[in-house]
């Protein structure tokens, strides 16, 4: 991997604007909402993982499978966070109570980091059930579609910046 740089806030801000940009065009040439944020994420050159890693979050697009559960771009903005800030070796902390502290630790843990993410979605949209997000929208309409498709865009650019900024940030 690459040595680990430090951004300044005005560069993460930049960065993740640009790699929200990148998710949404994604998204009109046929990504689903998982694949756009990683994708989007990778656009930025910053990391060595290759290109294929799209591949771990395809399944997560329409909720989980198509199921309409946990929104795929909410889930996928998860993994770019985990990408950066996640643990390579979870055996690296020699005991056990290492190990949990480096998951929870209020200050440094990985789950503040990644529970802050998911609380800014539910923020912003109040759920991150796709079904909801998709629910004001009548998809047995051709505007029902363009509606929900256009809103789907809009939330995998906030997850993308929004994931972003978590995983730049020390």
């Amino acid at each position: 991997m690459k040595d680990k740089k430090m951004y300044t806030e005005a560069e993460i801000e930049a960065l993740a604007e640009k790699a929200a940009e990148c998710a949404m065009e994604h998204f009109k040439h046929g990504l689903n909402c998982g694949e756009c944020v990683v994708q989007g994420f990778l656009d930025l050159g910053l990391s060595d993982y290759p290109k294929e890693i799209v591949g771990l979050v395809s399944g997560m697009g329409g909720g989980m499978g198509f199921t309409h559960h946990t929104c795929g771009a909410v889930n996928a903005g998860l993994v770019v966070i985990s990408s950066e800030k996640g643990r390579k070796n979870p055996y690296a902390r020699e005991t056990f109570a290492e190990r949990v502290d480096e998951l929870h630790h209020p200050g440094t843990g990985i789950y503040p980091r990644h529970g802050a993410y998911v609380k800014e979605c539910i923020k912003e949209y109040g759920t991150m059930e796709c079904r909801d997000l998709c629910l004001p929208f009548d998809e047995s309409t051709p505007e029902g579609k363009k509606d929900r498709a256009r809103n789907c865009k809009k939330l995998i650019g906030f997850c993308t910046r929004e994931a972003v900024k978590a995983a730049l940030r020390p």
